[in-house]
């Protein structure tokens, strides 16, 4: 997309083009720059400075709430009646204090930097056993033969899921994205067919989870005298979410990385120095090339309010475009540069405030042992032609990743 863009523009119509998923950088640009508050030809309202974004993130539910399950004809009549929409409204980033602040509180405790630092020798076993299987001197699909099965491992180890069923349950993952991206009836009834399976699964591990996984620890608090604890129906949508955003992303962030590296070798040296080098490649990887473009939950705004000169009315729905603001140059000097020396800390990619992702140092990890290994595994691999990209609104991601593996 050219810089030279003329309004009037759909956003929603350029984010489903191949163009844009090949480079989405310069029409983000254009957007930020001349539009940066766009409303979407579905009627929400797309924010994509640094500063707007973060406002909208940091808010603690006074000027914006997300969306109410008892407003849902309302704010999203194309969902009405759709189980994944109601597990979404259900999960975690989706609910309001007070009930946030239970929840989060319960679930947090499972994913602090502690607890994630006692998986790093499991997440790199895992990493070495994918890699022992990829071919030397060969074009391979790095997507299908290591990133997502490395990933979809690394949270069902977490989970407690089966290894007999996780083939079950892995296709699809991305089609509720997709869905509420773009409205589509179609995509919704793939999403809720989906949620069925999961649905009947984490069920079944809530009552024979095995010892020692997420969900055994939170079941267990329930015989704990005096504690509080989630429901089944809480426990069901928490792990659907986790499920739901838990391998796709990370598999595309270290996708990413492999491109940036391709086209940084002197970067190289990041990922052979040890744990914190890598996690700071990691986190500017998650910075210049974050695999989600915008967020797919709105948040509702309770009031009148005027952004960016724009007045946007009570009831509407507003979305941070993440991919534009992290590439502000108001906040990130040389924005289009890679550079893993820089200070990633106002990086929107893991949100702000109350819904700051609960995965993030989890997802860090994933990364920088996943680069890191394949990096010293194969420090010679290269491209082997452009990535097949996924067809999803919210989300930019391969779906074919075709490398030549070079030890």
């Amino acid at each position: 997309m050219s810089n030279n863009v003329s309004a009037p523009v759909d956003a929603l119509a350029v984010f489903g083009t191949p163009e844009f998923r090949r480079d989405p950088y310069p029409f983000l640009k254009w957007l930020r720059d001349n539009d940066p508050v766009h409303r979407t030809s579905k009627g929400y309202y797309l924010v994509s400075r640094h500063a707007d974004a973060e406002w909208v993130l940091r808010d603690p539910d006074q000027v914006f709430r997300t969306p109410d399950r008892d407003r849902l004809a309302e704010q999203f009549p194309e969902a009405v009646g759709y189980r994944a929409v109601e597990l979404l409204l259900t999960s975690l980033p989706s609910l309001n204090a007070p009930v946030h602040t239970r929840i989060r509180k319960l679930v947090a405790q499972e994913f602090t930097p502690r607890r994630v630092s006692g998986l790093h020798e499991h997440i790199g076993l895992l990493a070495d056993r994918h890699l022992d299987r990829l071919s030397s001197d060969e074009v391979v699909d790095l997507h299908a033969e290591f990133t997502r099965p490395f990933t979809l491992d690394v949270i069902s180890d977490l989970l407690g899921v089966p290894e007999d069923v996780r083939g079950d349950l892995e296709p699809d993952a991305s089609e509720l994205a997709s869905a509420l991206g773009s409205g589509s009836k179609s995509l919704l009834d793939k999403a809720d067919v989906h949620t069925a399976r999961l649905e009947r699964a984490f069920r079944d591990l809530i009552e024979s989870s095995p010892p020692g996984t997420l969900i055994s620890d939170l079941v267990r608090r329930r015989d704990e005298p005096g504690s509080d604890a989630l429901s089944d129906e809480e426990l069901v949508a928490m792990m659907w979410i986790l499920w739901n955003v838990g391998f796709e992303g990370t598999a595309a962030a270290i996708e990413h990385g492999v491109r940036l590296l391709a086209a940084n070798p002197d970067q190289g040296h990041w990922l052979r120095n040890g744990f914190d080098d890598a996690t700071a490649f990691a986190n500017e990887v998650l910075r210049h090339t974050g695999p989600q473009i915008f967020l797919g939950v709105s948040q509702i705004a309770t009031r009148d309010i005027v952004l960016g000169g724009k007045v946007i009315p009570v009831g509407a729905q507003v979305r941070p475009v993440l991919a534009a603001a992290n590439r502000d140059p108001d906040v990130f000097a040389d924005p289009d540069r890679f550079d893993p020396s820089r200070d990633t800390s106002a990086s929107l990619v893991f949100g702000q405030g109350m819904h700051h992702c609960l995965g993030v140092f989890l997802a860090r990890a994933e990364i920088a042992i996943a680069l890191s290994r394949l990096h010293q595994r194969f420090p010679a691999l290269a491209m082997a032609g452009e990535p097949t990209w996924a067809d999803t609104f919210t989300m930019r991601m391969p779906s074919r990743f075709p490398v030549v593996v070079v030890p």
